[in-house]
């Protein structure tokens, strides 16, 4: 019988450290009304029935 031999690993990688290239954020301002047309457009894409849409207005 032929004896199975387990091999042993190598040396352990070391970690990456992520780190961001960009150093600049950004925010983006919405009026109440655009946002609620941003968020019904959404909702129609999921496929919310038209009674419910009415809901959220």
């Amino acid at each position: 019988m032929k004896k199975h031999v387990i091999k042993q690993r190598g040396t352990a990688l070391k970690e990456r450290k992520l780190t961001s290239k960009t150093t600049e954020s950004f925010t983006i301002e919405y009026t109440l009304q655009e946002a609620l047309d941003i968020f019904l457009r959404a909702k129609v894409a999921e496929g919310v029935r038209q009674r419910t849409l009415g809901e959220y207005v």
